[in-house]
This record gives C-alpha cells, sequence and structure tokens, in this order.
C-alpha cells in the first residue's frame, strides 16, 4: 500500500469512527465541526497565510510572483496555507477556483494534516494540477513552507506547466484519498484536537533543530551555510546582526579598559579589530535592508547569498572581536595576579639555574660515548640555557620595578612577564635535550630508516595527488605542495647520507617535515576526491542533458511549425545552459552540474510544450473532422505542418493551422480544469 493509502484508509477509518459518534452526540459534532470551517469565499488576497508559516518578505515575493503570472498568462494563482482545511486541501482550493472564474487555481497548504491541495480552472493547461503539486511537495515533505508555495508560483511563471497522458485519472484518485482523508482528519480533530497540536508542534520541533544544528556551523565555512534552507538562513542572520551589534557594544567598553591600562600602542590590534567589526555591521545592515525593501523583486539564489553573505561576515568578525577582548582580559587578570605570578616565575628561575652545572657534565660524558657529530645538536644546550637564564632574570627585575608603581603606570608589566616566561621556556627546553639526549639518540638511530620510508611513500602518494589534480583540473595550492615536497626530498637525502653520524637532527628535522606532510596530504586527499566525485556528478548529468536535448531538438525538428514558439524558446534555454556547463566544468564544476540540471529541466519543459501543441493540434482536427467528415489527423499533420515548412497559408488545407477553422479554442482546445491533493 501506498503511502497515500495507508493516508486514505486511516481517513476512512476516522470517517467510520466519526458516523459512530454522531449516532449518539450528532448536536456537539456539528458544532465543532462548524466552529472549524472557514468559507472559501473569504480568500480574497493573492497569499492568504492562515498557519502563519510566511514572512511579510517571504508573502510579498510570492504575490510579486503571483502579479507577473497574471500579467504574462492572465491566469490567477491563489497561495492559501491553514492549520486545518475545512473538508480537505483539495475541497477547499476547489471551493476558491469555483467561486472567482476559469481563469484561477488554487494552492491550498494544510500544515497541520500535511495536505496539498491544488484546483485550476479551465484556462489552465491539462495536467497543470499535476506540475504545480509535483513542484511544491519536495519542500513541503521537509517542512519549507515557503520554499514549496515559492516552487509552485515559479513553476506556473515559468511555463514549465502541463503534461500529456492521463493526468486526469491520477487526479481524480488523488482527490478521493485527500477527500476522504480530509473527512477523516476531521473526526480526529471532534474526537481530539491534541493530534492536531502535537503534529504542529513536530513541525516547529523540527525547524528548531534545524536552526540549532546550523548554528554549529563555522561563519567561514560557506558551502555548508549555503546548504540551509532559507528559513533558516533567515534566523541566524538576524541572530549574527544582533550578536554582532552587542559584541561591538561590550567590546567598546572592554577596549577603553584596555587603552586606559595598556596604552593605545599594545592595543592596535584590539582596536583593528573593533574597526572591522564595526564596518563589517554596517555592511550588514545595509544588506538587511536590501532584503527588506527589495527582496521581493530578487531571485531565491540571490536572496539566499545576501543571508549567507550576513552569517558569514558577521560571524567572523564577531569572532575576531571576542578573541581580541578574551585576549586582553587575560592580560587583566594577568595585573591583577601579578604578584603571585612573579613568585612563581622567581622560584622557576631559581630552578632552571640549579640545573646548569648537572647539564654541563651530561655533555662532557655524552662525548666520550658518541662521536662529535651525533652531539652537535646538544652539544652547545647548556650556554645558550645559562644566556636565556639571565635574560629570565632581567625580565624579571623589570617586571617587579612596573608591578611596585601605581595603577595605571604598569603598562609594560606583562610584556615583561611575557618575556620571563619565554625566556624560562627556551632554558628548560634547551636542559631537557641535554638530559634526555642519550636515550633520544639511540631512539633516533633506531626509528630513523622507517621514518625516511613513510616520508618518500607519503612524496610518491602526494606526486600521484598532483597528478590526478591536475589530470582532472583540481584546484589546489600546487606551488606550496612543490615547495613542501622539494624540503622533503631534501630532508630524506640528507638523512639518508647523514643519518649514522648525527640520527638525531636528521630524526627532528623529518620528524617535522612528516607532520608537515601529513597535514598536507589530508587536505589534498579530500580536495582531489571531492572534485573527482564532482566531475562524476558532471559527467553523468551532462549526458543526461545532451540525451534529454536531442530528444526535443528531434521531437520539435520532425514537427515542424506544428510547434509554437513557448517550446522552441524552451530548447533554447536548456541549449544555453548546456553551454555553460560545458564553459563551467574545470572553474567552477560544483555549478556546472547546477547548469547541466538546469538544462535537464529546461529540455523537458520544452517537451512538455512541444506534446502540448501536438495534442491541441490534434483535438482542434478531430472536433474539425467530427464537424465535416473528412482529412485524417496524421495526414494533416504532416502535410498541412511539418510538410509546410515556412509556407504561411495556402487557405484551409487541414484545419488551417493553429488559427484554423473549426470549432477553436475552447474546453478541448485549453484542456483546462482540474484538482489533485497529495499527502507530505
Amino acid at each position: 500500500m501506498t503511502n497515500f493509502g495507508r493516508l486514505s484508509h486511516y481517513g476512512r477509518a476516522a470517517i467510520a469512527a466519526l458516523f459512530l459518534g454522531l449516532a449518539t452526540g450528532a448536536p456537539a459534532y456539528a458544532t465543532q465541526i462548524h466552529v472549524l470551517a472557514q468559507d472559501a469565499s473569504t480568500v480574497t488576497a493573492k497569499v492568504t497565510d492562515g498557519a502563519g508559516v510566511f514572512s511579510s518578505s517571504q508573502a510579498a515575493q510570492l504575490e510579486e510572483k503571483i502579479t507577473q503570472l497574471q500579467q504574462n498568462t492572465g491566469d490567477l494563482l491563489y497561495i492559501v496555507t491553514i492549520d486545518t482545511a475545512p473538508g480537505g486541501a483539495v475541497a477547499y482550493a476547489e471551493q476558491i477556483r469555483d467561486t472567482r472564474g476559469t481563469n484561477v487555481g488554487a494552492v491550498v497548504i494544510d500544515t497541520t494534516q500535511r495536505q496539498l491541495g491544488v484546483a485550476v480552472g479551465e484556462d489552465f493547461r491539462s495536467g497543470d494540477e499535476d506540475t504545480l503539486t509535483e513542484a511544491a511537495l519536495p519542500d513541503l515533505g521537509a517542512s519549507e513552507w515557503f520554499a514549496g508555495a515559492n516552487a509552485a508560483v515559479k513553476s506556473a511563471l515559468s511555463g514549465n506547466r502541463g503534461s500529456a497522458g492521463n493526468s486526469g485519472a491520477s487526479g481524480e484518485g488523488d482527490q478521493g484519498g485527500a477527500l476522504w482523508l480530509g473527512a477523516g482528519a476531521a473526526a480526529v480533530a471532534v474526537a481530539g484536537g491534541g493530534i492536531w497540536a502535537a503534529t504542529k508542534r513536530k513541525g516547529k520541533k523540527d525547524r528548531a533543530i534545524a536552526v540549532s544544528n546550523a548554528r554549529a556551523i563555522e561563519p567561514g565555512n560557506t558551502n555548508a551555510l549555503s546548504r540551509q534552507s532559507t528559513d533558516t538562513l533567515e534566523k541566524l542572520a538576524a541572530e549574527e546582526l544582533v550578536s554582532t551589534d552587542e559584541s561591538i557594544r561590550r567590546g567598546k567598553e572592554e577596549l577603553d579598559i584596555a587603552i586606559a591600562e595598556f596604552g593605545p600602542e599594545r592595543t592596535r590590534q584590539f582596536t583593528a579589530a573593533m574597526n572591522h567589526s564595526r564596518t563589517t555591521l554596517q555592511r550588514a545592515f545595509a544588506m538587511k535592508q536590501q532584503l527588506e525593501t527589495q527582496g521581493h523583486a530578487m531571485g531565491e539564489q540571490q536572496r539566499r547569498q545576501l543571508l549567507v553573505n550576513i552569517i558569514s561576515s558577521c560571524g567572523q568578525a564577531d569572532d575576531a572581536l571576542d578573541a581580541k577582548a578574551a585576549e586582553f582580559a587575560d592580560m587583566r587578570n594577568l595585573l591583577v595576579m601579578a604578584p603571585q605570578r612573579l613568585d612563581q616565575l622567581t622560584q622557576q628561575t631559581i630552578d632552571v639555574r640549579a640545573r646548569l652545572p648537572r647539564a654541563e657534565e651530561t655533555v662532557a660524558k655524552l662525548h666520550q660515548e658518541f662521536d662529535e657529530a651525533m652531539l652537535r645538536s646538544v652539544a652547545d644546550n647548556p650556554e645558550m640555557a645559562t644566556v636565556s637564564v639571565s635574560e629570565a632574570e632581567k625580565s624579571l627585575g623589570i617586571a617587579r620595578e612596573l608591578a611596585s608603581k601605581p595603577a595605571g603606570q604598569q603598562g609594560g608589566l606583562v610584556a615583561a612577564i611575557r618575556d620571563t616566561e619565554h625566556a624560562i621556556d627556551v632554558a628548560d627546553r634547551l636542559l631537557n635535550g641535554v638530559e634526555n639526549a642519550r636515550s633520544n639518540i639511540m631512539e633516533a638511530k633506531s626509528l630513523l630508516p622507517a621514518l625516511i620510508e613513510e616520508v618518500e611513500g607519503e612524496i610518491a602518494e602526494a606526486r600521484q595527488l598532483e597528478a590526478q589534480g591536475a589530470a582532472q583540473g583540481t584546484k589546489a595550492d600546487w606551488g606550496r605542495l612543490e615547495q613542501l615536497l622539494a624540503t622533503a626530498s631534501t630532508g630524506v637525502q640528507a638523512a639518508r647520507e647523514g643519518g649514522k653520524s648525527d640520527p638525531l637532527t636528521h630524526h627532528t628535522e623529518l620528524t617535522n617535515i612528516d607532520t608537515e606532510l601529513d597535514a598536507a596530504l589530508d587536505q589534498l586527499r579530500h580536495t582531489t576526491h571531492t572534485h573527482a566525485q564532482q566531475l562524476h556528478m558532471f559527467s553523468q548529468q551532462i549526458g543526461v542533458a545532451e540525451t534529454t536535448i536531442q530528444a526535443a531538438e528531434d521531437l520539435i525538428a520532425s514537427r515542424g511549425r506544428l510547434i509554437g514558439a513557448s517550446a522552441r524558446t524552451a530548447l533554447a534555454d536548456s541549449k544555453r545552459l548546456h553551454a555553460q556547463a560545458l564553459q563551467a566544468r574545470d572553474r567552477d564544476t560544483r555549478q556546472a552540474v547546477e547548469y547541466a540540471r538546469d538544462a535537464v529541466l529546461a529540455a523537458q519543459t520544452a517537451q512538455r510544450r512541444a506534446q502540448d501543441d501536438i495534442d491541441n493540434y490534434r483535438r482542434r482536427q478531430q472536433r474539425q473532422q467530427m464537424s465535416n467528415a473528412a482529412g485524417n489527423v496524421i495526414t494533416g499533420m504532416v502535410i498541412g505542418q511539418m510538410l509546410g515548412g515556412g509556407r504561411r497559408s495556402y487557405g484551409g488545407g487541414f484545419g488551417g493551422g493553429f488559427g484554423g477553422g473549426g470549432f477553436g479554442g475552447g474546453g478541448f482546445g485549453g484542456g483546462g480544469g482540474g484538482s489533485r491533493g497529495s499527502a507530505f
């Protein structure tokens, strides 16, 4: 049983329950249903957001596109969202259509029962109810209400409408299921409206989860941001604007304090971060204003790009400002705790100096055990450590002198403490090198051969990835990779030649190279693999595009003047998109895939429009034959249209072409009128 069949089954069960209940409590149930019902004739606006799921800018965008549709085609589309559609979404859509005229269509989105109802008048093309439904369903299934409604309106506006075949039959079946489901839903509502509320809460919860997950995305990761829904992007953009504005307000206070304590010179980076955040926020507010005033006239992609720019720029500026504020907060804390920290550093300096004599003795013993070349990396360590300890003691004296001064005159205290910490750290590492030299030398001798082999393998892999990237046109920092590989090759050669005499030095240098090479390879593997996947997708998609375009070309070319300008325009558009896809293959493969997909859609549109022209011609010829009992449809098609080529008219023929005699226009010619319902 299909999903819709199961829903219809549940609807029928609910109807049965309703009938049983009516036997004992009809008046109460009737009252409840009357309260829930809303007259479709009260729907007058192009966009009626009864469920409250559209923002004002989203509603304005939909109205703008519907107005454009009305100007282009004379058709009028109503978009209605509702918590619970009386009688079901299809019935409600049909009521709206039937009270207004043959050029009216209605798209009803029941957000609680998760039903979509589409009804169109006779002036619409045959199968338009199916096309609008199929355009909206994918987004509605993900509770993206605006995206679903927008897709339906764009489908109508683009002319990507109508289809051949038995759409009427399928629409009728879907309609019946939706009506049963709607009636069943009413019964369930009478029995306990809590189910509706629970469903609505679930939709809100899902949207909240999506926003929460999106907040974890790094602001610099614009690719991940671009994959979020428009509704999520709007919420994140609003949050980032508020967050950045508040960060600047708090940061200004912290910057003033920092300047007073450390002076303008030491706070230059903090000031620069503040200025950058202010400039970024001004640009972001300008983009937000642009969205509010011009958003209805923008394309969906342009609006999304502006939202991503707001989120990314504000987020990165916010993070940078917060980092500087935290840095200076740590500096202020260090000032407060300066006496205790100076005591700790004094003790550390004493401890390090006490280790110097022992280090000198250790180096002397090592010279008796190892060749001088093996001790090259540690032989001077005791002397260098002595210099570092002396520098630490000098900085410590300066720090104590500054700490004794009144507040406001201690500007260099933090720097003096940091200098002392650094000098002690250097001396400690030098002495550790001496104290661990024997074990380090023995370990380096045993590990160096395997390390050389590992780095050589990484160099070979990098060369393979480099060749793959060059062949497929992958964009990467190949110049930086070449420098790294040259350094690695030199390091390997040096280790092979001098590893026996000085294993410790070569092991240390090659370990550093290996670490850097590992990081570069990880990035390179990801980049080339991702690009290879994109190229594979492009190859598949461009193949589908070429096949679909050729099919549309063959259909139009074989029917001659029978096919009108609309289908030919769509075919030309598909060829343009195909050319753009080929041009963008190496420059921007991801965009090339999108171009190829759009080319497929445009070619499919050309096929549908061409088939509509063929079907309309057949209907006109059939009506004319019924009138004069002469001719044959296929013969007339071939001689009167296909073989007629560019000839204007010889008067009459087999029906006079598109504008020919017979009955013309009307129900058969327009193919209009229909409805369809679907659950999502």
